[in-house]
């Protein structure tokens, strides 16, 4: 999940549908308006920035000169997060293996009242911590992953389970366990809406050994991608569903330096670009599918930074608060 910059080409003008009847019931919860006055921006950017109190979860527009704070946890405490199509205007995020729902409106950009929708407690016992998690193309359903030992350790190696959330009927489901299951998205194609790619390999390797297909509907679990058991990585994304030309997956590639490089494949498992993006992790595509906004550490801290399919990168923000955790939310129709 990213966040970037390139400001006057960037600039987008379509107003926000929100569809009240896909918000969360009524609960506690709300945002507030920072960095001058929240109606003058549209949402496009959600990310963590870390203070010396909190960690909070922030919906920036652009340029990142304004945003509203969805929510605020305490220091170690904040999972993950993500933004569904703005046709449906949610968002949800993890603190300390609970997940909320919640959403937002426009003109002026408010954050809605937060719903509890998975408590760690009603889990499995030795349940942990959810930091990947991602909206169906839809709008109806959330998936997200859990670590099922070692809570404190969102790297163990440990087995971990692949749950699916209806947000109409508000049923919570395991769909798959006992896996090294890692970073997670949904099928781009129209006749997949039961399919979800992740990240992931056998319980207790070192690396993640594979991009792996899981269809819910039927259970089955296919390698899909094998980019290696050395010197890779977990974070990656998919193209939507309103994305310009054949569906792409981006991942980050651990390099022996230790750093992560950006990497472009098409559904056919071929590289698109030789040579290396850019740096960066924790990936998220734009609507059309030709830009990409990512983390990369710098010497004040993460920096987002918006890429193109091209090569060319441009800061977006950056300093020692911002995090590496950010997801840039698609706009429908694109």
């Amino acid at each position: 999940m990213p966040a970037f910059r390139f400001l006057a080409a960037f600039a987008m003008s379509a107003t926000l549908a929100v569809t009240a009847s896909a918000g969360p019931p009524a609960g506690k919860g709300g945002g507030k308006g920072e960095k001058g006055d929240p109606a003058d921006f549209q949402p496009e950017i959600l990310y963590q920035y870390n203070g010396r109190k909190s960690q909070d979860v922030r919906l920036t527009d652009i340029s990142g000169s304004s945003y509203v704070t969805v929510h605020s946890a305490a220091q170690a405490q904040l999972d993950g997060f993500v933004a569904s199509d703005e046709e449906f205007a949610l968002i949800a995020y993890a603190e300390a293996g609970d997940v909320y729902l919640t959403n937002w409106t426009a003109s002026p950009v408010t954050i809605g009242t937060k719903t509890l929708i998975s408590a760690r407690i009603d889990r499995a016992p030795g349940s942990g911590r959810v930091n990947w998690m991602e909206f169906s193309p839809d709008g109806t359903r959330l998936v997200f992953t859990e670590s099922s030992s070692e809570p404190d350790n969102l790297w163990s190696n440990d087995a971990r389970r692949l749950w699916v959330y209806d947000i109409a009927s508000g049923d919570l489901a395991p769909v798959l366990w006992d896996f090294s299951i890692l970073d997670v998205a949904w099928s781009p194609f129209d006749s997949e809406d039961n399919v979800v790619f992740f990240t992931g390999g056998a319980v207790g390797v070192e690396y993640p050994e594979h991009l792996y297909r899981f269809d819910m509907g039927t259970g089955e679990l296919t390698p899909f991608l094998d980019y290696g058991e050395h010197y890779t990585s977990q974070y990656f994304d998919i193209t939507g569903r309103h994305a310009q030309g054949a569906p792409k997956i981006v991942m980050a590639y651990k390099e022996a330096d230790g750093r992560d490089y950006i990497r472009i494949y098409n559904f056919s498992g071929n590289r698109l670009n030789e040579t290396w993006m850019s740096r960066g992790d924790i990936l998220s595509f734009d609507c059309s599918g030709t830009r990409v906004i990512g983390k990369d550490e710098g010497s004040t801290g993460a920096n987002l930074t918006i890429t193109e399919l091209g090569g060319s990168a441009s800061g977006f923000l950056s300093g020692r608060g911002v995090h590496s955790v950010s997801d840039w939310m698609p706009r429908n129709p694109c």
